[in-house]
């Protein structure tokens, strides 16, 4: 899923946004009447921005709604913005939109980083048409110990794929020789490749009988 389409089903309500800013509060870094605030208004029907209904809907003094705005609007959540209404005239109106796109920037951070722990063997799994032992598993979570990212294991399987080698230890050679090169990520892979084509390794144990 992109970031534009998650922007809209967050728009759209599909998304529980009031369950999302319930979980996820501290980490936008409001206090407890910061979040009712913020909860109010996202419910309100219409968004002008009135401090003194605000102030007596919640029970909070005017000048404490006027700092937490401030504090929230601070924070990256929300705008107060000047438009026409519908009789042309102008007033203020709250803007939710740094909210949702606060909120999609965290989803999508989080979906990536699923992505990243969950889906590996499955893509090997995959590629080879077939269960891992656990001895090849051992070896895929020695390359994410070692650091390589994500975007280069991927690489390195649609590498071995390509080259009919379905085999850890072939991937294995694979990581090896571009972590000497200094390869990080796709990027690093491409740029190379446009000045070396990139070497392959077919060593002798890739005709040996002898299991991983």
């Amino acid at each position: 899923m992109n970031q534009v389409k998650l922007n809209e089903l967050i728009k759209s309500e599909i998304i529980n946004v009031p369950l999302y800013i319930l979980k996820m509060y501290k980490e936008f870094n409001l206090n407890v009447d910061e979040m009712i605030l913020l909860l109010f208004l996202y419910n309100k029907d219409n968004k002008v921005f009135d401090p003194n209904f605000l102030a007596n809907s919640l029970n909070m003094d005017l000048s404490k709604v006027l700092e937490n705005i401030s504090k929230i609007v601070d924070k990256g959540l929300l705008n107060v913005i000047t438009k026409p209404n519908d009789a042309g005239v102008k007033e203020e109106v709250i803007d939710l939109s740094p909210l949702y796109n606060k909120i999609t920037i965290k989803m999508m951070e989080e979906l990536n980083k699923e992505e990243n722990d969950n889906t590996i063997y499955d893509i090997i799994k995959e590629e080879f048409n077939r269960n891992l032992t656990p001895m090849e598993c051992e070896r895929i979570d020695e390359w994410q110990k070692n650091n390589y990212s994500f975007e280069l294991i991927k690489e390195a399987v649609k590498e071995s794929s390509l080259n009919d080698v379905h085999s850890i230890r072939y991937i294995d050679k694979i990581l090896y020789e571009w972590n000497k090169k200094g390869y990080k990520n796709k990027t690093d892979i491409k740029k190379n490749d446009k000045k070396e084509k990139t070497e392959v390794y077919k060593c002798d144990w890739l005709d040996s009988d002898e299991e991983i």
